[in-house]
Order: structure tokens, then C-alpha cells, then sequence
């Protein structure tokens, strides 16, 4: 039993160390090369007083069974307590997020429910939030609405385009909070499912973005709801498609703000803001950027920053190793440098795509883009209106 013991000790100890310094080991410049490790890292960083149980179970039935007096045993308990004591810095640096998130949130947070409340996932439905699946809005194509659950008809709307590299992607892998979140406040969600290269363009993938927020606007009131103002936002390749969708966009298709997280804004790299990625030449945009550069630019929602851009709210976590920070910096800094209204959300310890889970930053950050929208988009209505 002491030899099995050991075994699990030393594997356990093993495997912690490994994921939790993926999370906490200091940042590596994320321009310089891809790093594969991104999805393991957001998990451990947002589960990561989970992961912490786990360690202290672990370690626990380890050491009841007799594994310490195995040298393999022994070696485990050290592994686990430095990947224990990492967990702690990790746990302390979400913490520090939360407290910088909550100076811009003047309503509530709400609290996760279920086993989400421990692993993450299942995101569930909250009381007075109704959500209804898979409307068809084109050939082929569904929406997701996330609406309160009353008979209001009049609201305002967030198109919400989902993240996958403009490959893949589902609109329910990421956000949910933030569709709860608004929803509980008066928003109704629209989440859109789009067509995915290579089988069409990405100007195809604006195009359908930009059609959505006309449906918005004209048909969806044959689902009972009247929008009283449109929202774009997005997440990752989302965020590309939202903000290009609403930087330069005719009177019907305007809209009153659009919020991006974690999003790519340069399609050509042009400042060296990420790694170098063939997947956006050679799956995505099927031209290099000599061969096509009037195309780069035109995708590009840096170069499409103009005098009338509507107000953005860029959310980043400053950890993130897929698409860095840099990235939003510099958009950020051309929007400024039009004098065009825009607020910066740097999200400390925060990896790519954090939201995916239900975690304590992820539903403050959500609270924060709710009270953006309230002060920035509803700022004239009055509160018993909404």
C-alpha cells in the first residue's frame, strides 16, 4: 500500500507542478513564439482553488496510506507543496484582478451556480433569465437569445460574436456570464452562429456580423423584441469580426457601442504586437500580406479607426500568451489618437479567453462590461425604464 502510495504522490506532484507553472512562471515575451500551452494555463488560473482542493486531497490520502515512507513518496509531497505554494500566487493574483475590476462595478456580481461554483462548467441559467436556442435568422445559420424573463418587449441588444480562429467556435463556449449578466440587467443577448473560413471570406464573416445587427433591428421584433439600441460585441476572433464590422458602418447598420475581449485588431502584424501565425495566411486569409495588402488593411480594424467610430470598451488579460496585450495597446492608442471615446480593461493574471469558465474574474469582468454599457449607452434612460 505505501509503494501505491508513493506512486500517487509522485505522479500527483508531477502533473501539479507541470499545470501550475504553465499558470504562475513569469511571462515569457508572447511575441516571439506561439505557445501551445495557452488553454491549460487560462484553466488552472481561473480553476485554480480547485486545483488547490485537488492538490490537498491528493496529499492527503497520500500520506493516510503511508507514501512518505517511499523516497518516491517523499518526492511527490515536495512536488506538491511548491506546486501548492504556486497555486497560492496564482489564487493571490486573481484576487488583485478582482479588486481593480471591482472600482469600475457599481451593481452586483453575480455568483456562480452548480458545479460551476467548483469546476467552472456547466454555466447555468439563473432565475429571471430566459434563453432561447437556435433561431434561425439566415439559411443555415442560428441565434441564441439570452432575454429577462418577463414580458418586456422593448430592450436594448448585444450582438455577441463567439471566438475559434474564424475557423470553428460555438457561441455557448464562451461569455455565458456575460449574457447572464446583462440579461439580468435588461439586455437581451443575440448570439450569433456565422459561416466559417476557409469555406468563405472574412469580408463574408463582416458581412454576416453586420447583417445580424440589421436582423436586430428589423426582424427580431417578429420574436418579441424591439430593439432600442445595438450593441456589437465579441471575444478572440469575434472581437476582430465585431470591431471591424462597426468601425466605418453605414446608418442602418451603426451601432451604439461595441466592446472586444481579447481580440485580434492587425490582421497583418504590422507592429510585430503577436507571434508569427500561418493560420491566418494560410486557413483564414489565403494571401500573404505582400500579395494582398490593400486587403490586410481593409480587415483590419486598426487601419479602420476613423473619425466616427462608436464608443469601445477593450477588455485584454494581461497574461495572454495567444493574442498578447500589445495587441489591444495599440489599438487602443490609434482610437485615442482619433480622439475617439474608448476605455481600456486590463485584466491582471488574465490568459486568452478567460470567460470560457465561470470564475470569479470572469463574472467580474462581465459585471464591469455591464456597468459600461449602463453609464456609456444608457446613460440618458432612466433606470425603472430598463
Amino acid at each position: 500500500m505505501s509503494v501505491i502510495a508513493a506512486i500517487v504522490l509522485l505522479f500527483g506532484g508531477f502533473v501539479g507542478l507541470t499545470a501550475s507553472w504553465i499558470a504562475a512562471r513569469p511571462l515569457i515575451d508572447p511575441t516571439r513564439r506561439y505557445s501551445p500551452w495557452w488553454l491549460p494555463a487560462m484553466v488552472v488560473t481561473e480553476l485554480a482553488p480547485f486545483w488547490l482542493l485537488v492538490h490537498a486531497a491528493v496529499l492527503a490520502v497520500g500520506l493516510v496510506a503511508d507514501g512518505w515512507s517511499n523516497w518516491g513518496g517523499r518526492v511527490g509531497v515536495l512536488l506538491l507543496g511548491v506546486s501548492m505554494l504556486l497555486l497560492v500566487w496564482v489564487i493571490a493574483r486573481s484576487v488583485l484582478a478582482i479588486v481593480q475590476l471591482r472600482r469600475m462595478v457599481g451593481g452586483p456580481v453575480h455568483g456562480a451556480r452548480g458545479r460551476a461554483r467548483l469546476i467552472g462548467l456547466p454555466v447555468l441559467t439563473p432565475p429571471g433569465v430566459r434563453e432561447i436556442g437556435a433561431i434561425v435568422w439566415q439559411d443555415g445559420l442560428t441565434i441564441d437569445v439570452t432575454r429577462p424573463d418577463d414580458d418586456r418587449c422593448r430592450l436594448p441588444v448585444v450582438v455577441y460574436v463567439h471566438g475559434g480562429g474564424w475557423t470553428g467556435g460555438d457561441p455557448q463556449r464562451q461569455a455565458r456570464d456575460l449574457y447572464h449578466t446583462l440579461a439580468l440587467d435588461g439586455w437581451a443577448i443575440l448570439a450569433i452562429r456565422y459561416p466559417f473560413a476557409p469555406r468563405v471570406s472574412v469580408e463574408q464573416q463582416v458581412e454576416t456580423v453586420t447583417a445580424a445587427v440589421r436582423w436586430a433591428r428589423t426582424a427580431l421584433a417578429d420574436h418579441g423584441i424591439e430593439a432600442t439600441h445595438v450593441v456589437l460585441a465579441g471575444g478572440s476572433a469575434g472581437a476582430h469580426l465585431a470591431t471591424t464590422a462597426s468601425l466605418g458602418a453605414d446608418d442602418d447598420e451603426a451601432v451604439d457601442a461595441c466592446v472586444g475581449l481579447y481580440g485580434v485588431y492587425d490582421m497583418a502584424n504590422r507592429n510585430g504586437t503577436r507571434a508569427h501565425w500561418t493560420k491566418i495566411r494560410d486557413e483564414v486569409m489565403l494571401a500573404r500580406v505582400a500579395d494582398a495588402p490593400d486587403r490586410y488593411d481593409d480587415l483590419s480594424p486598426l487601419v479602420r479607426v476613423s473619425a466616427d467610430s462608436p464608443p469601445m470598451l477593450i477588455v485584454h488579460g494581461e497574461r495572454d500568451t495567444l493574442v498578447p496585450i500589445g495587441e489591444a495597446e495599440q489599438f487602443v492608442a490609434a482610437l485615442e489618437a482619433r480622439a475617439r471615446p474608448v476605455e481600456f480593461v486590463r485584466v491582471t493574471g488574465a490568459e486568452h479567453a478567460f470567460d470560457a469558465v465561470s470564475s470569479p474574474v470572469a463574472r467580474t469582468t462581465a459585471a464591469a462590461i455591464r456597468d459600461w454599457l449602463r453609464a456609456t449607452v444608457l446613460a440618458d434612460e432612466p433606470a425603472e425604464s430598463r
